[in-house]
């Protein structure tokens, strides 16, 4: 049907009363003019929010700052930690009365920054000579938890994104307090924790596609796959084991990614595997003759990577959402 032959169809059928004038008004002009004005406003006062969210935060430190000093323990916690209580508490009561979509998500996530930092503030100030990573793990064990019970209540991606922050924290710190001693003396074992991180995001992300978390998903994928693949890579540059692995690894993301339509793990696998083979080539051949055809051979791979994760993104991922 061509453009005339469905203008005579139209036609027809508001003549006949079948379609109403205003109906099509409403489709073809007035819904998407009413569609963008929302957007534009939606977009404007998600700025202003987040600007204010970063000015009041910048704001407390730099008050917190000035008077530290002149502080008692008592003040300190209660400047750092109860202030964030406090207005954790106030998001919680703009979510349950909900005035507007957005406001107690953002008082949740000016809470969400000064909680941390509060408890651990408390702690410092209870016990100031503490040499054990216990208490420390132990705190950001309550936060999470803390941040699961009110998710359950408020079901908010902010909430969810807050108890994923703080149950990342307690994991590493909780393992750092077992093995009594920094991870840089035990590199596979943070390596390897980071992995399993990394894999959970990812499955956390994947979990999240289709339900009210849905926004954090791209998030997710973006730091699992970071997590997962850097840290994977981290223990190519002694072992030979490895270094074979990893190629399977790399193009298990590939594939992964169209599994999953996620352009952040077809990206960050892409990335991993052009850094791998200019590794390899780098290691075993930049001593010998054949190294400039290496290199002119390594330009087309990468050449064919990048036309490769092009040609999976648009018939994969893009194409089939």
């Amino acid at each position: 049907m061509n453009k005339e032959e469905l203008l005579q169809e139209l036609s027809a059928k508001i003549s006949a009363g079948e379609v109403s004038r205003e109906e099509v008004a409403s489709r073809l002009a007035i819904a998407p003019a009413a569609r963008q004005s929302r957007f534009s406003h939606f977009s404007v006062t998600k700025i202003l929010y987040i600007l204010g969210a970063a000015i009041v935060i910048v704001g407390i430190i730099i008050f917190v700052g000035q008077i530290w000093d002149d502080l008692g323990s008592f003040g300190r916690i209660v400047i750092t930690l109860g202030l964030g209580l406090l207005i954790t508490a106030t998001g919680s009561v703009l979510l349950q009365q909900k005035p507007e979509d957005t406001i107690g998500s953002i008082f949740h996530f000016i809470g969400g920054m000064l909680i941390p930092g509060g408890a651990v503030v408390m702690l410092s100030e209870l016990d100031p000579n503490f040499a054990s990573l216990w208490p420390v793990a132990f705190t950001f064990g309550i936060i999470f938890a803390f941040y699961l019970l009110l998710n359950t209540i408020h079901k908010s991606p902010i909430l969810t994104l807050f108890a994923i922050a703080n149950g990342t924290a307690f994991m590493y710190l909780l393992v750092e307090a077992i093995i009594e001693g920094p991870f840089y003396t035990h590199k596979d074992l943070h390596a390897y924790l980071t992995m399993m991180m990394g894999i959970c995001y990812l499955s956390l992300a994947h979990a999240f596609r289709d339900g009210w978390n849905k926004k954090l998903t791209d998030i997710l994928y973006f730091f699992g796959s970071i997590g997962f693949f850097g840290a994977a890579f981290s223990q190519v540059f002694d072992s030979v084991f490895w270094q074979m692995l990893y190629f399977i690894i790399v193009l298990g993301g590939l594939f992964l990614s169209v599994y999953m339509k996620s352009r952040s793990i077809l990206a960050i696998s892409t990335l991993f595997l052009i850094a791998h083979v200019s590794f390899i080539t780098g290691e075993y051949f930049a001593d010998s003759l054949g190294w400039p055809i290496s290199l002119v051979i390594l330009g087309f791979v990468f050449i064919g990577l990048g036309y490769a994760s092009v040609t999976i993104n648009k018939e994969y991922i893009s194409g089939a959402k």
